[in-house]
Order: structure tokens, then sequence, then C-alpha cells
């Protein structure tokens, strides 16, 4: 990971999100990225300097204020990394993120999640939203109020997709600096006598192309996917809940799709990571269960 975006919006509550984004960088040895999206006010005034002369002007108080946001905030840091400043003029978050993600060939974006009370109110879930339609990139949402923490246990939520294989080898290299524990889950409904089967085709799968050795495999029966996940983040010491984002195909019955991801993401009071199938890696890859059957038959 060379490469980490982050944006922030400069307000108080994204304190301790740009210093999870911060450390993260600095553990993993990326260059940190700090954007933040305005719009350029209108303006309601005879001025004898041209609109362009203030857009740049604008934009340089801007660049200066999330310096000083960083300084700030970033002052007793235990790491003196650098960071890049970047203030972009856009009335939409989502295509500046997107837009700085391609020029600058980044590796992960990294947004808060904002609270009710917040002047944005839920629109970090709207960024979410619109980022994870178009997104090729890991997506890291970090909730208000998070302290940053090495990690120690990663869940990886798995519907036993061929591209779950391709996001898990991406989660090695996050995991392995931390040395941290990546558990592969499965949640099933109860009917599903044979989820143990798939998930023994699917470890077998991945070991052949891991090797790391923190990483364990399990199933839950539960009525519905998202209490079973929150039974499991509930009962043990998770650091990170990571999600692939699919578009719902009831034809494959894959469990996991984006309105599951946000849904959990208003929920866990823990970082979710969204690997995104738009990813130019995960591209023309079929579903392991494209017959239907969830047999993995494409797996073996």
């Amino acid at each position: 990971m060379k490469t980490i975006i982050y944006a922030t919006d400069c307000t108080i509550n994204d304190v301790s999100s740009l210093r999870y984004a911060y450390r993260f960088s600095c553990i993993m040895k990326a260059d940190l990225h700090i954007l933040h999206v305005y719009q350029f006010p209108p303006i309601i005034f005879s001025t004898i300097k041209s609109t362009d002369t203030l857009r740049k002007r604008f934009q340089k108080e801007k660049k200066e204020l999330v310096t000083q946001y960083c300084d700030t905030h970033l002052k007793n840091e235990f790491c003196p990394k650098p960071i890049t400043i970047h203030a972009l003029e856009n009335v939409s978050i989502a295509k500046s993120i997107l837009d700085l993600s391609k020029k600058l060939f980044s590796d992960l974006i990294i947004i808060g999640m904002k609270d009710s009370y917040t002047t944005r109110g839920y629109l970090s879930g709207n960024i979410a939203d619109a980022l994870l339609d178009k997104i090729e990139i890991p997506l890291l949402i970090v909730p208000n109020g998070v302290d940053y923490s090495m990690f120690s246990t990663i869940l990886y939520a798995t519907d036993f997709e061929k591209e779950d294989l391709i996001s898990i080898q991406k989660l090695i290299e996050i995991a392995r600096p931390f040395k941290a524990l990546i558990e592969v889950v499965h949640v099933f409904e109860a009917i599903e006598y044979t989820a143990k089967e798939h998930m023994e085709r699917f470890k077998k799968a991945l070991l052949k192309e891991v090797s790391y050795p923190e990483i364990t495999f399990k199933t839950i029966a539960s009525g519905k996917v998202k209490s079973g996940l929150l039974s499991v983040l509930r009962n043990e010491d998770v650091n990170m809940l990571v999600m692939l984002e699919r578009k719902h195909n009831w034809e494959l019955n894959n469990l996991f799709h984006k309105d599951l991801v946000k849904e959990m993401e208003a929920t866990v009071a823990i970082p979710i990571l969204a690997f995104n199938k738009r990813n130019t890696k995960l591209k023309n890859v079929d579903t392991l269960n494209s017959n239907g059957n969830n047999g993995l038959n494409v797996m073996v």
C-alpha cells in the first residue's frame, strides 16, 4: 500500500478519524493525502476583482484552513510523517474523491462516519453510498470518536465468491504489519446444512493462494446475516469489519450486498472496510455459485 486518501470536512467530529487515518498510514508506510471539498460561495456584491482571482484566493484560504486543522490535531502524534493537503472546489464530494483517487492511483480511501447532529447530518452515508457504486479501491469508513488501536482481530464476512478470495489477499496486506488475526465468517440460515462444507472448500481454495498464519474460518447459523455478524462482534474483540460490496442478485442468492454494508455502517462502532467488485482486478470474474447451487464448483 503506497497511497491513502482521507476526506474530511475539518470539523471537531472528524478529529478522531483524522488521527486514525494518520496513524494507519504510518503503520502501512503509505503517503497520506488529506482532501477537503468545498463550494465557492455566490458573489452577492460587485467587486473589481475577477471571479477567477476570487476563486484562487478562496482555494488558498481553504488549503490553509485544512493545514491548520491538521497541524492542530496531529501535533502530538508519534510519527512525524508528512502529509499532502488538497482543497478542491466541487458540488460533489464523492466525485472529487474519485477523481483524486484516479489521479494519485491511490490504494485506499478513508472517510469519517457522520452523526445526525453534525452540520452534514448523515452525509457520510450518502458519500459512502455514492462511492460504493463507483469506487474501484477499498473504502474504509471510520466511526466518530473511535480510538485508533493496533489491530488484533479483523472479521471478514464471506459469501463464498471468487472475489472474496482476491479481497482477502488484499486484506492480508493490511493485516500483516499488525500481525492481526483474520476471522473469515459465513453467516447462513439455519436450514442451510451444507454451509460448513462450503466453508471447508473455500478455506482450501484460499490457502492455496495465500500463506498467512493468522487466519481462521467459521460458519454461524442465524435467521439474518446482520444479526449473525452482530453476535460475533458482541462476543469477540473485533477491531475491523470487512465486507465485499456486491449488488444483490436474487438468482444467485447472494446474502451480502450494498444495503447490508450501509446497515452495518449505521449499527457498529468499529471501522468498516468495504471492497468493491468494481475493482479492476475483480472485474470479469464469475461468482463461485454461478450455477445457483452455492457449491463452489468453479473453484474446485
